[in-house]
């Protein structure tokens, strides 16, 4: 990283700081993406990769996988375990994506279409995670799992359909297991397709990359799922663009999460443009910014939590809510099962350290968070009667296809 994105990252933080919305109340939001994707696809899978000569262990996200049952019943203990003085538990704003890609008819096809179906399709085809949407209901409902809209996909399917085309090695030995290439940590073609998604996509694409459906498609699936409007999102890899926040807006979205930093990236340049906690959009959102992380690495050091620990007590100190960023891969054990039991055994040691150091915590969901920001309302007691306004339950939308190539019905 350079000194320039150094100092660029510097200033954002401490402006962010210096412009949050404040509460005197003491505010937790534990927000975590990716749920619902696909990445490595079985432990064998795993495995093989590593008699190919991939080094899978130089990066945490060749750990990452769907979601098992165990998965979710394992967190969801952890998570009960811990209320705050309320009796609301330490839930979690799980930033979902609704869809992915279909690799029997794209090998059908030969490759010459790109064709994707809701996740719970794919989770259907999993005998370990049969039951997922049936525990993600009951998290909800126990106020353990609260999601969110995150993508449809969370890959740059352009780009693997075009290296799948082309004959990439890499991508097509990952294809054969159900997966989209490796972390690019891993990658010894230097590539990887889990990078942002909502860019302008390069003009001499042969794929129909349409955004604003890409967009309206996965927040009809979330819809669909879940039975309510995602009051909330966070973009992939926090890349985004006006033009994403304006679809966005259409769609109901009131609040934006993401880091200090949104990235705006396109064919000719990278931008990186400063957000603070409370910040209006041009389109009226309020820009939920993170400013804790609970991430473990890949060599895990035993330290993630006291890190995240450190990171609340600032944020506690500066009167501001600590936004947590976690990723699902955390808590995932299906590859490697002791990723899960340290992943949660960390999540464990953090909140009973917070409810210790701060027995006057409010966990709360980003939807809430951004609610409070919204209707300038100044304690967390004034949420008391509103849960309908913002978790409303509106019914089940129209069923949507099973399948769709590039953006149209297979029929």
């Amino acid at each position: 990283m350079s000194v320039g994105h150094v100092a660029v990252g510097a200033y954002a933080r401490l402006r962010g700081f210096a412009r949050s919305w404040r509460c005197p109340d003491r505010i937790l939001v534990i927000e975590s993406d990716d749920w619902g994707a696909i990445r490595t696809s079985t432990p064998e899978a795993y495995h093989y990769l590593v008699s190919l000569g991939y080094d899978m262990k130089r990066s945490r996200w060749s750990l990452d996988a769907m979601e098992t049952d165990d998965d979710l019943t394992a967190l969801f203990d952890v998570l009960s375990r811990f209320r705050d003085y309320r009796g609301c538990p330490a839930g979690m704003t799980a930033n979902m994506v609704m869809a992915n890609p279909d690799f029997a008819a794209i090998r059908d096809n030969g490759f010459q279409r790109y064709v994707y179906k809701p996740v719970w399709d794919n989770l259907a085809a999993s005998p370990h995670r049969k039951g997922v949407t049936a525990l993600w209901m009951d998290g909800m409902k126990n106020r353990l799992f609260r999601p969110q809209f995150h993508a449809r996909e969370h890959i740059r399917w352009w780009e693997w359909m075009n290296a799948l085309r082309n004959g990439s090695r890499e991508a097509i030995d990952t294809f054969d297991l159900n997966m989209c290439g490796v972390p690019l940590a891993v990658s010894r073609e230097q590539q990887s397709f889990f990078r942002p998604v909502f860019i302008d996509p390069p003009s001499n694409n042969n794929d129909d990359v349409d955004i604003a459906r890409m967009i309206s498609e996965g927040i009809e699936y979330f819809h669909k799922q879940f039975g309510f409007r995602s009051l909330s999102t966070v973009a992939p890899n926090v890349t985004w663009s006006d033009e994403t926040e304006r679809l966005w807006a259409r769609h109901g979205i009131r609040y934006i999460q993401g880091g200090f930093l949104q990235h705006m990236v396109t064919d000719r340049s990278h931008r990186r443009i400063a957000h603070y906690l409370g910040e209006r959009s041009e389109h009226g959102a309020i820009y939920l910014v993170r400013n804790c992380a609970f991430e473990r690495s890949a060599s895990e050091k035993g330290d993630a939590w006291q890190r995240c620990f450190s990171q609340i007590n600032r944020a506690f100190y500066l009167k501001t809510p600590a936004i947590v960023c976690s990723h699902r891969v955390n808590f995932i054990g299906s590859i490697i099962e002791s990723n899960r039991k340290r992943g949660l055994a960390q999540l464990e040691q953090l909140l009973s350290a917070v409810r210790v150091r701060w027995p006057d915590v409010n966990f709360l969901s980003s939807a809430e968070l951004g609610y409070m920001i919204e209707n300038n309302l100044s304690r967390v007691r004034d949420l008391e009667g509103r849960e309908s306004e913002i978790f409303p339950a509106v019914g089940k939308a129209d069923p949507l296809p099973a399948a769709t190539v590039n953006g149209k019905n297979n029929d």
